[in-house]
């Protein structure tokens, strides 16, 4: 059957679409009305992809083609049947009228008009993103088919290969994709409001399932086989793993963003693993806490996160109630002496009854036996002065302990939340990324807690510092499987560059055995002396194939490059007695100049500067960040920059500039005027947002995708000196190694605010350290200051146990 002009395959869809037949306006029937203009947008897809079907003569599975389609955008049963039919009758007649299909050099379908310069604004289309010309790829293409001069068009094959890079199915395809996508945001977006909502006025830690201690042996490892996992829609992510967890041991869990080790550990925790040993206490703190805080006092929340102990407790008191009656209803001293003294009591009570020994009384007090037994294990004796301790290792100053949880900011929820976790102390604590929301003096004194953790540790970290000073072993996630490894993370990167080499040498000497073996049956193929010789090496050959190591592919690292800036006269950036606080007057009376934030601060960056800021949340770093890019003012004294100087600014937050609802693509474009849409892609590209991801909205790109488009757009300013305030946090370990290599030859300033030990000693050459108002040079390298900062920490936890416990007295 001939087939007809696509302007006929319009009109026919469109009489079945469309209320009123036209392009142009009306609802299209049996479709959502917030959806009609889409479709309008999508007939011209259709057009082209029955178009192609119907030069092929494929009209036998036309409702099967078009079906996923228009189904895809609401379209009920009939309404696809229709389409058929019309689709159908309009070929039909087109073979009656000999009709043919014209090709001119304008393109009449939906999206004809003039080419955009500049992507459409608001959500991204797939087929136009994938469609749409801009004006640089215009001119390209005018001169390769010799319209400069206003040459008529030449058709051909080459021009129709040119025009058609993408058929109509694979637009279909990536379009249905993004829907997909799109789909799966907005269900993790409402999971991650409705835990919010759960949240609410609460620690802000993973609830923890009760142990059942009546199952299995009491072991203390944890051993698991033929574990499968796999997203809500069906993606596998891990297939016949084995969870192997020795206790006392820690382990490191590492892979690229995506991978599945955030969905493992909750896996793990929720007991959703099949055959996962319930007798254990098991706590996952997740990455993100999103819940608002309660009134409740911070050093109470964390007491009270220990469900099990809470639990406990209310036990207790219904069964001395029951025992005792009103004489033990208020008592709430459970120390060891005042617990022995009451069991004495009760005991002596139960020899003494006139009648004998009651069953339910003994019962209650065996019970009561095993539920003291129990609080002692848990340490709930010495409950608030090891939350205290823990409160204070994490930089919570006294006031903060007694204050609500509802005054701290998110960052500082994230540290209740993790401080209940230490607090409750479970066989298997689950920490993920537990750095990001710490100051390094915080992530110090973690370091040390955790290294004499008296259970088993799994941590999921970006900072390869932390993880080597806390982890025995390492757990590798990839490619769906789960490989141990003996050591620390720095071990576990030779070990594993290691048996790739081994296994690259083992397969090239494969290949070079079966290479020398082929030559020979090549060579002697034909020669009837040497027939049982070549038979020989062929069985042998075959042998080899079946026995045949695995191909070695070596993963390419990834790389980018920070444009280096032209060269600037001094001073590039002069702080001379710089005296700076927020509120310097207070109900009119002038604050002590020793109260102020910063005080007679002086120093100088230059091209060569390469300069770490050290120093405690709130001592005044970002403060001091703000007053070198200008967005605050000096209270005294003067900072001068260079006319010229550009400052690049990169901060954790940096991704939340863009809009979300549109693409990497046009945030780029919206933040740099006159930059041109395939310009800005193929920048893009080196920092890996490419393809589909460099036009899907930002909101379906992953944390560290967000980041990364973030450092393409410092770089695209080609700054002078560059100001990093936590750059790594939500980035893999590949881009952190690629971020320092960037930094490494990048020849302009930089000023870094870090909690990452690994990226600090490797890109500054000098650190400076702000606290009680000042901002003076540290004499030493790092692992100096470490030392010191210890010291420091493990005297203020021990003065603010000391200061409780005078309070309780």
């Amino acid at each position: 059957m001939t087939a007809p002009p696509e302007e006929e395959i319009r009109s026919a869809l469109a009489s079945v679409l469309l209320k009123d037949g036209d392009d142009d306006e009306g609802v299209v029937d049996g479709i959502d009305g917030e959806l009609s203009s889409r479709m309008l947008l999508l007939i011209g897809d259709i057009v082209s992809y029955l178009a192609g079907m119907l030069h092929e003569g494929g009209l036998d599975d036309v409702e099967e083609s078009i079906g996923p389609f228009l189904e895809g955008y609401g379209c009920d049963d009939d309404l696809v049947k229709a389409c058929g039919a019309a689709v159908m009758e309009c070929a039909s007649d087109g073979g009656k009228d000999g009709g043919q299909t014209v090709t001119n050099g304008s393109n009449n379908d939906a999206r004809s008009g003039s080419g955009a310069v500049r992507l459409k604004q608001g959500i991204v289309s797939m087929s136009s993103a994938l469609t749409d010309q801009s004006e640089a790829e215009m001119d390209a293409n005018r001169y390769m088919w010799g319209q400069d001069n206003k040459i008529a068009a030449m058709t051909n094959q080459a021009k129709e290969a040119h025009d058609s890079t993408v058929s109509a199915k694979d637009k279909r395809k990536a379009r249905k994709e993004l829907e997909a996508a799109r789909r799966e945001y907005e269900a993790k977006m409402a999971m991650l409001q409705a835990e919010e909502d759960g949240d609410a006025g609460k620690a802000s830690v993973s609830n923890m399932v009760i142990p059942d201690y009546q199952s299995g042996r009491n072991e203390k490892d944890i051993h698991v086989r033929n574990v499968s996992l796999s997203l809500d829609n069906g993606t596998p992510l891990l297939d016949d793993g084995e969870l192997k967890f020795s206790h006392k041991r820690r382990y490191g869990l590492v892979g690229k963003n995506g991978v599945g080790k955030t969905t493992l550990l909750k896996a793990i925790a929720a007991f959703e693993v099949e055959k996962m040993p319930r007798h254990h206490r098991i706590l996952h703190v997740r990455q993100e806490i999103r819940a608002a805080g309660g009134d409740i006092s911070v050093l109470k929340a964390v007491m009270d996160a220990d469900v099990e102990r809470n639990q406990l407790i209310e036990e207790e008191k219904e069964l001395l109630h029951r025992l005792e009656g009103e004489e033990g209803k208020d008592e709430e001293d459970v120390s060891g002496a005042a617990v022995k003294e009451k069991l004495a009591k009760l005991k002596s009570k139960s020899k003494d009854g006139a009648n004998g020994p009651d069953a339910g009384f003994n019962s209650d007090l065996k019970r009561l036996d095993e539920v003291y037994e129990r609080l002692k294990i848990l340490g709930s004796d010495s409950a608030e002065s090891r939350a205290s301790t823990i409160l204070s290792g994490l930089q919570f100053t006294p006031s903060m302990q007694s204050g609500p949880t509802s005054a701290l900011s998110g960052g500082w929820r994230m540290r209740v939340a993790l401080a209940a976790a230490l607090f409750i102390e479970p066989d298997l604590l689950m920490l993920d990324e537990p750095t990001n929301h710490l100051d390094l003096e915080a992530v110090l004194w973690l370091e040390s807690y955790l290294q004499s953790y008296r259970h088993t540790l799994i941590v999921v970290s970006h900072d390869r510092s932390f993880l080597n000073e806390v982890t025995t072993d390492t757990i590798e996630f990839k490619k769906r499987k789960l490989t141990y490894y003996k050591g620390d993370y720095d071990t576990y990167v030779r070990t594993s560059e290691e048996n790739v080499k081994n296994a690259a040498r083992v397969y090239q000497a494969y290949q070079d055995k079966r290479a020398h073996m082929m030559e020979f049956i090549d060579k002697f193929r034909a020669s009837a002396s040497r027939a049982k010789l070549v038979q020989s090496r062929v069985k042998t050959v075959e042998k080899m194939d079946l026995e045949a190591p695995e191909p070695v592919v070596v993963e390419q690292l990834w790389r980018f490059s920070i444009p280096n800036p032209e060269p600037l006269g001094r001073p590039i950036i002069s702080i001379d007695d710089v005296w700076f606080d927020y509120v310097p007057v207070e109900d009119g009376i002038a604050k002590g100049k020793n109260n102020w934030i910063l005080q007679q601060v002086n120093f100088g960056v230059d091209l060569d500067s390469r300069i770490g800021i050290l120093g405690p949340n709130g001592a005044g770093k970002s403060t001091l960040l703000n007053l070198i890019m200008d967005h605050l003012t000096p209270g005294k004294g003067s900072i001068s920059r260079n006319g010229n100087l550009r400052i690049g600014h990169f901060t954790q937050h940096s991704a939340d500039k863009f809009k979300l609802e549109l693409s990497a693509v046009e945030n780029m474009l919206n933040l740099f005027e006159g930059a041109e849409d395939q310009a800005m892609r193929s920048f893009l590209g080196k920092f890996q947002i490419q393809g589909t991801d460099a036009l899907k909205p930002m909101m379906m790109l992953s944390g560290g995708q967000k980041s990364r488009v973030a450092f393409s757009s410092l770089a695209y300013q080609r700054p002078h000196v560059i100001i990093m305030d936590e750059p790594t946090n939500h980035l893999d370990m590949e881009s952190i190694d690629a971020l320092v290599e960037a930094v490494k030859d990048f020849r302009g300033g930089l000023i870094v605010v870090s909690h990452d030990q690994h990226f600090i000693t490797h890109t500054c050459g000098e650190l400076w350290v702000v606290g009680e108002g000042k901002v003076a040079r540290f004499r030493g390298d790092f692992n100096d200051y470490k030392k010191e900062t210890l010291t420091r920490t493990a005297k203020r936890v021990a003065e603010s146990v000391k200061n409780l416990s005078s309070i309780n007295k």
